[in-house]
């Protein structure tokens, strides 16, 4: 994944995660720097377990445009944070997308890999968790992935897409990456109209 748009949302899915964790670090009465932190942790955290797994971290500590996007979605998030109030679903939806695109590319990433299907679902997974993961355990916040019905199980039917997907040949690796993400997206919109409980940040 040297370029093209498989990277760009890499990219995008990084600084989705870094806005994320700093909107809610913000909404915890965190101060700016610290938000900050947390978003490049968040962030970084993606494409250090994903390519620490394949055996490639040495590519994501010498791409400078990870720590770039982390750095702008942390800005993003905390100016995110000021329209809670206007808009509640913010940290939601930053989270889901961030989600979303993590699960997808990872898979894709994954699949290109040439992973049997367990690892692929695994890395895949594991990949899209992580940076809410570092993000909760940091804030003492109860894990979403454990506490949400469908956050941990839309990530899982995202990847099983993706990797479908690829495995037919019906899309490049991104188009693949971008269907597997939609699915999700769309999980979450499902819960959200159901259970009401998105927009309690």
């Amino acid at each position: 994944m040297g370029g093209g748009p498989l990277f760009i949302l890499d990219m995008a899915a990084c600084a989705l995660l870094a806005a994320a964790a700093a909107c809610r670090g913000r909404t915890y009465g965190g101060h700016v720097t610290g938000a900050m932190v947390l978003a490049c942790l968040s962030g970084l955290s993606l494409p250090l377990l994903r390519d620490g797994l394949l055996g490639e971290v040495a590519f994501s500590l010498d791409r400078s445009g990870y720590l770039a996007a982390a750095v702008s979605g942390g800005f993003v998030g905390i100016a995110a944070a000021r329209f809670l109030r206007r808009w509640p679903a913010c940290f939601y939806w930053l989270d889901s997308a961030g989600l979303a695109l993590a699960a997808g590319i990872s898979a894709s990433k994954a699949g290109s890999a040439r992973l049997g299907l367990t690892g692929c679902l695994v890395l895949g997974v594991l990949s899209a968790l992580v940076g809410g993961l570092v993000r909760d355990m940091a804030l003492g916040d109860a894990a979403r992935a454990v506490g949400e019905p469908m956050y941990a199980t839309a990530a899982v039917f995202g990847v099983l897409l993706t990797l479908a997907l690829t495995a037919y040949g019906l899309g490049r690796p991104w188009q693949c990456a971008l269907a597997g993400a939609a699915l999700i997206v769309a999980l979450r919109f499902l819960r959200d109209r159901r259970g009401g409980e998105a927009f309690h940040c």
